[in-house]
C-alpha cells in the first residue's frame, strides 16, 4: 500500500469515525476504525511535512520509533 492509498484510507476512516460520533453507535465499529488507521501508520513510509506525515497524519516525535 501506498502513501497515497494510506492518505485515502485513513481520510475515509476519520470521516466514519466523525459522522459516528454524531449518531448512536457501537463502540466497537469506533475502535475497528481506529484499529486499522494504527495498522496503516504502522506500515506507512512517513513523510512529513510542518510537524505530521501527510499520509498518516502521525507526528514526528511520535513517528519516532512507531515502525520498529
Amino acid at each position: 500500500m501506498n502513501g497515497q492509498q494510506i492518505r485515502e484510507r485513513i481520510d475515509a476512516n476519520n470521516k466514519k469515525i466523525r459522522t459516528a460520533l454524531n449518531k448512536f453507535v457501537l463502540t466497537d465499529e469506533i475502535n475497528n476504525l481506529m484499529r486499522e488507521n494504527e495498522e496503516l501508520r504502522s506500515i506507512c513510509q512517513h513523510d512529513f511535512e510542518d510537524g505530521f506525515c501527510k499520509y498518516c497524519d502521525i507526528p514526528v516525535d511520535f513517528a519516532e520509533g512507531f515502525n520498529d
